[in-house]
Order: structure tokens, then C-alpha cells, then sequence
């Protein structure tokens, strides 16, 4: 099509990507996005008109960098589980104590009193910190938000997708962009700061729901940039990429995420309206090629000639 300047359909975009996600490799979706792009069918795709800010110039400039919030997943897992665990104790000694007299139980009432106390004194004096950490390993354990699983992907695909990245149509880990630059970096290289571009892309999810829900972390994990930079300086040989470019060093990489986050909150600031209807269309469950068809029509008449 492209070779004979016919644009692509969106349903044919639609198969396209649907298609090569389907396919589970990097490859394939990278292929697929890069002609679809010089079709013309896909121009939001690693658009020109999307730059990122240069690295920042001086120490103040870093300074003035907000931290990436901390995530304590682990804490609040294991909090959660052994409240779960010491109360069900309780049950099962009590229903032994019904069934069987011999067996000692301590007195409901008297456990509920001590959880009340527990939870006033944590409130009054440590602001409800240890029962908020044990709510939000519940949470984890437990139960399931589907808006804020959506609006968390949104995030991710939308600036995985204007930033150029074909890992956008997957989850956020910290080897899926490793595994791309190291298969796919020559065809990627075309786009300047490709390793800055990845880390916004990781830590988009997090800018996300910490902007939405008061820094509160459930979904999104902090530790992937910090993990990929990791990774990706140690395979920079095989992955032939410049892991430094941007003017950054290996000094660098702590204020480099968080600039990276920076970048994330500015650009979701900037695309609010095309990602809350992507959101929208997330819930409600739709493909990626849909997704791109979404992108595609929302951003149609913003860029202008590219």
C-alpha cells in the first residue's frame, strides 16, 4: 500500500496490531507500527513533534526534581497477610472451643477491643500510618480496580505509543525493553534519547496513580526504571544502544529517573483528554489496535505536516 501511496484503512491498522500483539514479539509489532507509520496511517506513532526536555543543566535544576514515590508493596503484603493470619488463629481456635470445651480460645469481645485500641492508637498517634499500610496490603490481596488498572494502562500505551516505543502494547517490566533494544536497536535508533524515552515510558504508570490517588502506589512499580538502566548498562555491548546519550553518566541514573518522572507527569498533563477517553475505552475492553485507532483519531489535526 504504502508504494503506491494508498493509506491504510483502520480497520486494516487494527488487524495489523492486533495481529502482531497476538504474535507475542517485539519484532513483528515493531515492523508493523514502522510501516503503518510510513503509510501515513499511524502518524502519532514516534511523532517528530513530540520532544523531550534536554537533560537538566545544574545542580539546582536537579535538586528541584520531584522523587519518584516509594513503593512498599512488599511491607504492606506482608503486614496485610499477618493481621489475615493472627485473626484467623482466632476463628480456628474459637470454633475448637465450641466444638470441643478443652480447647482454650481467647474471648472475641476482648480480641475486638484490643483491634480498637490498636487502631485508635495508631490513629491518634502515628496518623492511622500501620493500619493504612495493613488497608493497602489488603487491597493488594484481595480485590481488584478495574478503573484504576485502566487508567494506569492508559498512561502507559499513550506515551509508549507517542514516544515510539512498540513495547507500549505490553505490560511495563524492567526486560521487555532490554529484549527489544537488544533485537530491534538499529531499527529503533532513529529515535534521539531511545534509553530516556524507554524510562518516561516505565515510569508513565506511576505518574499516573500517584497523581490520582495521593501518591498512593497499587498497580504501578517505582523500582522498573531504576531496574532497567541497570540492566540495559550492563547488556549496552549486545543491546547497541547509547545508553548515555542526552549528555547523562552512570553518576546520573538516580536523578535521571526522576527527571524521567518528571517528563511522565508533563507529557500526561498534555494528553489528559486522549487518555481518559482511552481509559474509558480500556474499561469497557478493547484491543490494541483499537487503541491505536483511538490515539490516531483524537490526535488527527494536532500535528500538523510531518
Amino acid at each position: 500500500m504504502s508504494a503506491k501511496q494508498i493509506t491504510m484503512s483502520g480497520a486494516a491498522v487494527k488487524a495489523l496490531v492486533d495481529a502482531a500483539v497476538g504474535a507475542g514479539g517485539i519484532e513483528v509489532l515493531t515492523d508493523s507500527l514502522a510501516g503503518a507509520r510510513e503509510n501515513g496511517a499511524c502518524r502519532s506513532f514516534a511523532t517528530p513533534q513530540l520532544r523531550i526536555s534536554d537533560r537538566p543543566s545544574s545542580n539546582r535544576d536537579f535538586e528541584r526534581l520531584a522523587k519518584v514515590p516509594s513503593d512498599e508493596r512488599g511491607v504492606e503484603v506482608g503486614a496485610a497477610a499477618a493481621l489475615c493470619l493472627g485473626l484467623g488463629a482466632v476463628l480456628i481456635l474459637e470454633l475448637a472451643h465450641v466444638l470441643d470445651g478443652d480447647v482454650a480460645a481467647p474471648p472475641l469481645p476482648l480480641v475486638a477491643v484490643l483491634l480498637g485500641g490498636a487502631w485508635g492508637a495508631d490513629r491518634y498517634a502515628r496518623s492511622g500510618e500501620l493500619f493504612g499500610l495493613i488497608g493497602r496490603g489488603s487491597t493488594r490481596l484481595f480485590s481488584r480496580d478495574l478503573i484504576r488498572e485502566s487508567a494506569v494502562e492508559s498512561a502507559s500505551f499513550l506515551l509508549g505509543y507517542l514516544l515510539g516505543l512498540p513495547c507500549c502494547a505490553f505490560a511495563p517490566t524492567a526486560f521487555k525493553p532490554v529484549e527489544m533494544l537488544g533485537r530491534n536497536g538499529r531499527k529503533l535508533g532513529g529515535a534521539p534519547r531511545l534509553v530516556d524515552r524507554i524510562l518516561i515510558w516505565l515510569l508513565a504508570p506511576v505518574a499516573l496513580e500517584a497523581s490520582q490517588y495521593r501518591g498512593e502506589l497499587l498497580q504501578a512499580d517505582p523500582t522498573l526504571a531504576p531496574q532497567f538502566l541497570g540492566a540495559v548498562r550492563r547488556r549496552q555491548a549486545t543491546a547497541d544502544v547509547d545508553v548515555d546519550q542526552g549528555g547523562w553518566s552512570a553518576s546520573e541514573d538516580e536523578v535521571r529517573v526522576r527527571w524521567a518522572y518528571a517528563e511522565a507527569r508533563q507529557l500526561l498533563q498534555r494528553y489528559a483528554s486522549v487518555r481518559e477517553a482511552l481509559q474509558e475505552r480500556m474499561a469497557a475492553g478493547v484491543s490494541a489496535g483499537e487503541c491505536v485507532l483511538l490515539i490516531e483519531e483524537r490526535l488527527k489535526n494536532s500535528w500538523g505536516a510531518v
